[in-house]
């Protein structure tokens, strides 16, 4: 792993889907409590919104208007959940839970391969086109 905070995490799909599970229960996972419900909440509120500023604590959030976007403009796909949350690696990983549909959406890549400068992931906008499909499966067609 790194040594900042906001990078080096390494772990499988399936173990970053129980974490992720775990904020979604607000600090609850398989009957056990790992984080106070309070905690949770502080963690994936927007803590900056008078400033349209979308982040939590650790947590990036939709953007305001996001359902209102077309997928080119949207952070993450606009079929997500105000309440959702979650975050973007720049490895090219992608974490995103969402209460109000009871998902969690693991994505991992490796975008810096062949080098960090492979930028593909982004321009192509996999991730988010991935989530769309992943939502529109699986949520109900209104």
């Amino acid at each position: 792993g790194g040594v900042s905070g906001n990078a080096g995490l390494f772990a499988s799909a399936t173990d970053l889907a129980k974490m992720m599970q775990m904020y979604m229960q607000y600090g609850v996972y398989d009957g056990k409590r790992y984080f106070s419900e309070q905690i949770v909440k502080e963690f994936i509120r927007v803590q900056y919104p008078k400033n349209d500023n979308r982040r939590g604590l650790g947590f990036d959030k939709p953007l305001l208007n996001n359902s209102e976007l077309t997928l080119e403009d949207a952070y993450p796909a606009p079929e997500v959940s105000p309440e959702s949350f979650g975050h973007s690696g720049f490895t090219g990983t992608f974490v995103w839970a969402d209460p109000q549909n009871q998902l969690v959406y693991i994505f991992l890549s490796n975008r810096v391969n062949p080098t960090r400068d492979n930028r593909n992931l982004y321009r192509m906008n996999i991730r988010s086109a991935v989530q769309q499909v992943f939502y529109q499966a699986t949520l109900p067609i209104e």
